[in-house]
């Protein structure tokens, strides 16, 4: 059974999708905290960074504002995506700093995945997750869903439309994928490969 603020982010996403700027802005509301929550997350893996957790909420949410065609399902769907805002944030920071020739420190993944507290660096998990986006785009939305939206199995099945145990299969080989391309990546910068 849906909880009550999920059945009123579904109207008040509706609402948008149909033009209503005052739904939008009151699903913001609505949704601010756990918006925060999930900007704490990612903002926790990084080490000096300049950001603040309400810095980052605010950046998705312009961000957010200016898509077209917003084809937003329900809540879990729009934090998925606000995660993934929060990400491409995240990633464009990391990625100015290292052209001002910062050095940008490896961040952990602290989301509220059992077992995900490994340390990588941001620029380059992004890039494996490019290329697993090309060879399977479904694999890659999942490990997005799960690693920075913070998302349950069960949540990321209801936002992709797939069965939990399928889900559940997908982001075991996308993890095992993910790791080892991030390792070879790694091998190849050092010259060890």
């Amino acid at each position: 059974m849906e909880q009550p603020n999920s059945i009123d982010a579904k109207q008040l996403l509706q609402a948008w999708r149909n033009g209503d700027t005052q739904a939008r802005d009151a699903l913001f509301n609505l949704l601010y905290v756990e918006l925060r929550q999930v900007s704490a997350a990612l903002l926790r893996a990084e080490r000096n960074n300049s950001l603040s957790t309400g810095d980052l909420v605010n950046e998705a949410v312009l961000r957010l504002i200016k898509l077209e065609q917003i084809e937003w399902t329900d809540k879990s769907h729009f934090l998925a995506l606000s995660a993934r805002a929060m990400r491409r944030i995240l990633i464009d920071h990391a990625r100015k700093k290292n052209s001002d020739k910062r050095y940008h420190h490896k961040v952990t993944l602290v989301t509220r995945v059992e077992g995900v507290s490994q340390r990588f660096d941001m620029d380059l998990l992004e890039k494996s997750l490019i290329r697993l986006g090309v060879i399977d785009p479904d694999k890659a939305e999942i490990v997005e869903l799960r690693y920075f939206g913070g998302m349950s199995l069960q949540e990321v099945a209801e936002v992709v439309g797939a069965s939990e145990s399928t889900v559940k299969r997908q982001w075991r080989v996308a993890r095992a994928w993910l790791l080892d391309a991030m390792t070879e990546e790694v091998d190849v910068g050092s010259g060890y490969a």
